[in-house]
Order: C-alpha cells, then structure tokens, then sequence
C-alpha cells in the first residue's frame, strides 16, 4: 500500500510539473513531456504491470487536462508503458545510457501513437512534416531529462521495493 502511495505521488507531481513549468519550456513550440519519461523509467525499472498502470494512470489524468478526446494519452502511455516493462528482463546494464535509449524510443512511439489515434478518431492533426518534427523533438527533449529523472526514480524504486522472503 505504502509502494503505491509512493508511486502514485510521484505520478502526480510529474503530472503537476507537466502542466505548469514544462509546458512553458517550449523550443520550437515543442515542450519536453515529464510524464512520459517518468512513466518510461518506471516501466523499466518495474516491468510490463507496473509500467502499463502508471502510464495509463499519468496519461488519464494528462487527458483530464488536455482539450482532447479522453482517453488518447492514456491509451499511447499504457502502450509504451507495457512496451516499455517488457523489454525489462532483457537490460543488465545499470548505464543511463540504456534508460536514455528507451526514453528517446518510448517517446516516439508514444507520441506517434497518439497522432495516429487522433487521426484514426477525426481529430485535427498537423501536417506529417510537423508531426515528425514533433516526435523528434519530443523524444530528444525527453532523453536530455533522463539523467534527472532516471536516477530519483531509481531510488524510489529501490527504497520500496518489495522484500523477498525465502522458504526453506
């Protein structure tokens, strides 16, 4: 219960701090998305199930704030999410270099996703010149965050992880 609190509050303060400070941070009228990448570390660092909840989880409540269809962002975040937590068996290295890889695919695929669900549902959606200038930059802006958001994520994990108990 304590694990899920933890977890669920950090969800929230990167849901916080998406819609406050880094939506401003734009470059290029493209901001980075702290959601995505935080739901990503998760999902590495914990697997498929805790990376598929807390995607749709953050994406949910980033749709709550959105003036979108509901539902859009949670579904491309539940994606990648699970994507994400499945190829978590396959990573031994502990370098940011793995995570910062994962990001930068998770965030195009995520962000490719939903402009693809947009599209499939009617909605307006940019010309496809400016939504791959959108998914790239999206993905390398999330990537630059990596080092700052892989290691507390990291931590968090570590500190509440489960303990295991041998029988004999």
């Amino acid at each position: 219960m304590k694990r899920f609190a933890i977890f669920s509050l950090t969800l929230l303060t990167a849901v916080l701090l998406q819609t406050t400070v880094f939506s401003k941070l734009r470059i290029l009228q493209v901001s980075p998305d702290l959601l995505l990448a935080v739901v990503i570390c998760f999902a590495l660092l914990e697997g498929p199930t805790v990376g598929g909840v807390l995607g749709f989880s953050g994406g949910f409540m980033r749709d709550l704030l959105l003036d979108a269809p509901m539902g859009l962002t949670g579904l491309a975040y539940l994606t990648v999410g699970y994507i994400a937590g499945s190829i978590r068996p396959y990573i031994s290295s502990t370098s940011v270099f793995v995570p910062a890889a994962g990001v930068f695919a998770g965030t195009a695929l995520a962000t490719g996703l939903y402009e693809v669900l947009q599209a499939l549902l009617g909605q307006r959606t940019p010309p496809l010149s400016r939504a791959l200038q959108v998914i790239i930059l999206t993905a390398l802006y999330n990537t630059i965050l990596v080092p700052f958001i892989y290691p507390p994520v990291r931590r968090i994990v570590s500190f509440y992880r489960p303990e295991r108990v041998y029988q004999w």
